[in-house]
């Protein structure tokens, strides 16, 4: 299977270059052993973040108010990704998220950000995607063909964000990387009721005239005390969901009227903040309901190709392709099902143990 075959030939070249005590270090990360979600495996240029947006769930998870780099060296984290069983390496491979329990383009954080993608570029060649409320650095157009950019907006105000810049100084930095050729989308994440519904038309338009044509938009998830953070800003999502606690619930809140206006101004509204990676490397996926995404005639997957990896993994199981989802006649690993979903960005229905 190409995927693993690509997957075994980035582990040789990173070991080469990395010390047998940084390779011991990376394979003790939790980049070398989580598991990734449809949407691709998170990278985490930093831990933490001094941004303190009301809406942000880092703070409940334990993060704290400062930011500091990711301890591994970008060689180091190309190597985590590697060696992570359940990731496919190659240009069609699992998809990489840059950025989650810190703001990528921090001071802190930069440097490091940008040395990390490149790294995942050079050496494993998956596709990339980073999104960020600072204004992101020209020298991301240098990064990978392809790469999505996704500027974070909630509103033009930015009142909910007061220690990030302006939203129109980081949708106009986006517009410069759009004239240069990078993938930029809009990520109206998340959608704050009584914040966004109220300029929503506004953003849009001040989007367009910039060069924006590709929009995600994207649901709040609030705990009790985000709740309470919003709240101070004077934004109740009570009426919104039945339940407050420590854990994260989504706001019920309808998309459609935001959809309706993106798409009569031409815009592209695509259903997740993956949907736009994938279309921006030209690619295709379908291991979720909100998909499936980008052409599905490049999810042409053979079945022998699958069964070659079974068999070098020890199964005897055929293999069949039913539409968009591959089928095996037996038992595997969830590990190795994960795997054969990332390889080929269809689902897998075949027995586990």
């Amino acid at each position: 299977m190409e995927a693993w075959k690509a997957k075994q030939r980035a582990i040789k070249a990173l070991e080469e270059r990395l010390r047998e005590e940084e390779r011991a270090e990376a394979r003790r990360d939790h980049h070398a052993r989580r598991p990734p979600r449809p949407c691709g495996i998170t990278v985490h240029t930093g831990v933490g973040c001094p941004l303190a947006c009301a809406y942000c769930y880092i703070y409940d998870m334990g993060f704290p108010g400062a930011a500091t780099p990711y301890k591994l060296s970008p060689l180091q984290l190309a190597y985590a990704i590697a060696v992570n069983p359940h990731v496919a390496v190659g240009e069609r491979g699992t998809l990489v998220a840059v950025g989650s329990v810190t703001e990528p383009f921090l001071p802190e954080t930069r440097e490091k950000a940008l040395q990390y993608m490149q790294a995942v570029a050079a050496f494993l060649g998956n596709p990339i995607q980073v999104s960020s409320k600072m204004p992101p650095p020209p020298q991301l157009a240098e990064v990978q063909r392809g790469l999505d950019v996704l500027i974070s907006v909630t509103d033009l105000s930015g009142r909910l964000e007061p220690r990030a810049p302006p939203p129109a100084e980081r949708m106009r930095a986006g517009a410069e990387l759009l004239k240069r050729g990078v993938s930029v989308t809009l990520f109206v994440r998340p959608i704050i009721p009584g914040v966004t519904d109220k300029e929503v038309a506004r953003l849009l338009l001040f989007a367009r005239e910039l060069g924006y044509r590709r929009v995600v938009f994207g649901t709040l998830r609030v705990t009790a005390n985000i709740a309470k953070r919003l709240r101070a800003f004077g934004v109740d999502v009570a009426p919104y969901t039945s339940e407050l606690s420590e854990r994260q619930v989504p706001i019920k809140y309808p998309k459609g009227r935001f959809v309706a206006a993106a798409r009569e101004l031409g815009f592209e509204v695509l259903p997740a903040s993956c949907a736009a990676n994938v279309v921006a490397h030209g690619q295709a996926c379908a291991l979720c309901g909100w998909g499936p995404c980008g052409d599905v005639k490049k999810l042409r997957t053979d079945p022998d190709d699958v069964k070659e990896y079974l068999e070098y993994s020890g199964y005897k199981s055929e293999v069949e392709i039913r539409g968009l989802r591959v089928r095996i006649h037996g038992r595997i690993s969830r590990l190795d099902k994960i795997f054969i979903e990332q390889a080929t960005r269809m689902p897998v229905e075949a027995g586990e143990y």
